[in-house]
């Protein structure tokens, strides 16, 4: 008889191959990038989150196998932090969304019956040792440093930015490497504007002003998912513009190593 169809919730329809979705998603991002006209960016955009946003759907099983995971790991290292809990359907959806790109579909060209599950298992188990191994260091370390947006003076568009650093290393070598990463950062954000829909521009501003995502939502008219998608779509851009712009300086970089260096001081 066969394996049963899988049916959406959402749709009522068949949920389509992973293979098909990864590669609508891919070929769309791509396009995106090349369009010129907001109206194409954003049509692309849509297209490639749609393709997302079905694979996400598709796997909510393992996503809540992988949370009921990451409980279990809280308990076993003695940690109670309700927090972690309700905000992990927003630390799945950036770690799924970042390595959507990655996905080589030539490596398994030749896999009939391929899915993007093993995959997905793997970096959200990765994910949940991070999210425990951040929260014990944050509690445990005296010298972290919580920053909540990375800003520049005289400028306007700018991303929204959480990170936890830990200060570390010779103060003279830590200015010039800190000097370093701050232009490759603005760098990348110049290339990346260049990308972005006069809507996403509007939301950054907002969101670095530091707006709160109910009043950007009434703002621009969005509902929240459209909102996070947009946010985890810049997210994603900026991580492969830092590298490309790293590169041709001579460096390796990337969103979260560059990050991290400036500790609270850009």
């Amino acid at each position: 008889m066969g394996r049963p169809r899988r049916v959406r919730e959402t749709t009522g329809k068949e949920f389509r191959s992973d293979r098909e979705l990864v590669y609508q998603f891919q070929n769309e991002l791509a396009k995106s990038q090349r369009a010129r006209i907001d109206f194409n960016k954003q049509r692309a955009q849509d297209k490639a989150m749609e393709a997302a946003y079905e694979l996400w759907e598709k796997y909510f099983k393992l996503r809540m196998k992988m949370r009921a995971e990451l409980a279990a790991l809280c308990r076993r290292n003695d940690i109670y932090y309700p927090e972690l809990y309700e905000e992990y359907d927003s630390e799945a959806w950036q770690k799924f969304i970042e390595q959507m790109p990655g996905v080589r579909l030539e490596d398994v060209e030749h896999i009939t019956s391929w899915s993007i599950y093993i995959r997905l298992w793997g970096y959200w188990r990765s994910m949940n040792r991070d999210l425990v191994k951040r929260w014990l260091n944050y509690h445990d370390s005296k010298n972290v440093v919580s920053i909540y947006s990375v800003s520049k003076e005289d400028d306007s568009g700018l991303t929204n930015l959480d990170i936890d650093v830990s200060k570390k290393g010779d103060p003279i070598s830590r200015n010039l490497e800190l000097e370093t990463n701050r232009q490759l950062f603005w760098d990348s954000i110049n290339c990346l504007r260049l990308e972005l829909t006069d809507k996403q521009k509007q939301l950054l501003n907002m969101k670095a002003s530091g707006k709160k995502n109910r009043e950007i939502m009434s703002t621009l008219q969005i509902n929240g998912r459209i909102l996070n998608e947009n946010l985890a779509f810049i997210k994603q851009r900026l991580n492969v513009i830092i590298t490309e712009v790293a590169k041709k300086k001579g460096m390796e970089a990337n969103y979260s190593e560059l990050l991290s260096s400036f500790g609270g001081e850009c």
